[in-house]
């Protein structure tokens, strides 16, 4: 069990921000998404997240 908490995970962060993109679009401002998810050290929304989820 010890192994397996060491064992380096790569697709943990990327998961966990899409999720947050895509509930967050559908009850949050994109400016005040895209200034939560810099709060939290990811990375900003991207020109296709914008396109997608705000410009219905």
């Amino acid at each position: 069990m010890a192994l397996e908490a060491q064992r380096q995970r790569s697709g943990v962060t990327n998961t966990m921000r899409s999720r947050i993109v895509r509930i967050g679009a559908k009850h949050i401002t994109k400016d005040e998404l895209n200034q939560m998810l810099l709060d939290a050290d990811f990375v900003p929304l991207k020109d296709k997240e914008i396109a997608f989820y705000y410009n219905k």
